[in-house]
């Protein structure tokens, strides 16, 4: 079971390969970087006087706060579509449904394939964060990157930290593309949720809201109960897990499969 398991989620992994999830991915991961490049070159006289002091950790700073303010769960509503998207063509759920193969497996491998190419997202954003800053540094002496080390520790913690709080959010991106066969549905709803947070993220009770869970690990949030940061992560853990586990009993009482 444990074996046959794995050999699906490996097949899921490599359906998804040359897709537009991939792609996006790809793109997502360097789009961020590639802009901070850009901007610093094309402006040193006012960002040098800002990486003085700390310039990986500046660096950092400036690539993750955009990621943990927007990017990300825009990231996160979109590839969860794209992967489920890919059954709904040529009729793929029919085909899985009618393979030798338990709901269980089906619904978990997916997720679990889901999960693995965010995963890999921020692998691929943390490599083309650090490459920038030494392309940066490269192409400008005054940033001095080539000459300070990199704060491992914090951008493994970071990274850790941001991939837990995404964890409900995807649960829930899931599940609505499960439910829907037109991917646009599953998007509006994420991106209405998302708008929404922003516009009560002083409520006292907002690290209940899964949209808003990696902008309350990032930044301080002024009003709002110091540990909300803390919060946010616990309650994305167990969110992701209850949201799961309602969706698989949701797939079980399907009456058209495919």
């Amino acid at each position: 079971m444990k074996q046959s398991f794995i050999a699906n989620t490996r097949s899921e992994i490599i359906k998804c390969g040359n897709s537009a999830a991939l792609w996006l991915t790809l793109g997502g991961a360097a789009f961020i970087p590639v802009i901070n490049i850009i901007k610093t070159l094309a402006k040193p006289d006012y960002f040098l006087p800002k990486f003085q002091q700390d310039p990986w950790g500046t660096w950092l700073d400036h690539n993750w706060q955009i990621a943990a303010g927007f990017f990300l769960t825009m990231y996160i509503i979109c590839v969860t579509s794209l992967v489920v998207q890919i059954e709904y063509r040529n009729h793929g759920w029919k085909q899985l449904f009618a393979s030798p193969r338990s709901f269980a497996d089906i619904y978990f491998s997916k997720v679990l394939t889901i999960l693995l190419i965010i995963a890999k997202c921020f692998v691929l954003f943390n490599i083309f964060v650090v490459l920038s800053g030494y392309v940066t540094g490269l192409l400008n002496s005054g940033y001095e990157f080539l000459n300070r080390d990199i704060p491992w520790g914090s951008l493994v913690g970071m990274t850790a930290k941001m991939f837990t709080s995404i964890l409900s959010m995807t649960a829930i991106q899931y599940v609505l593309s499960l439910r829907f066969k037109n991917f646009i549905i599953p998007m509006g709803i994420g991106l209405a949720l998302f708008t929404t947070g922003f516009m009560i993220r002083q409520w006292e009770l907002i690290d209940y809201y899964p949209y808003m869970h990696p902008f309350l690990v990032y930044f301080k949030n002024p009003g709002l109960p110091s540990g909300s940061g803390d919060k946010a992560l616990m309650h994305s853990v167990v969110g992701c897990f209850l949201v799961l586990a309602i969706g698989y009993l949701d797939m079980l009482t399907w009456k058209e499969r495919g």
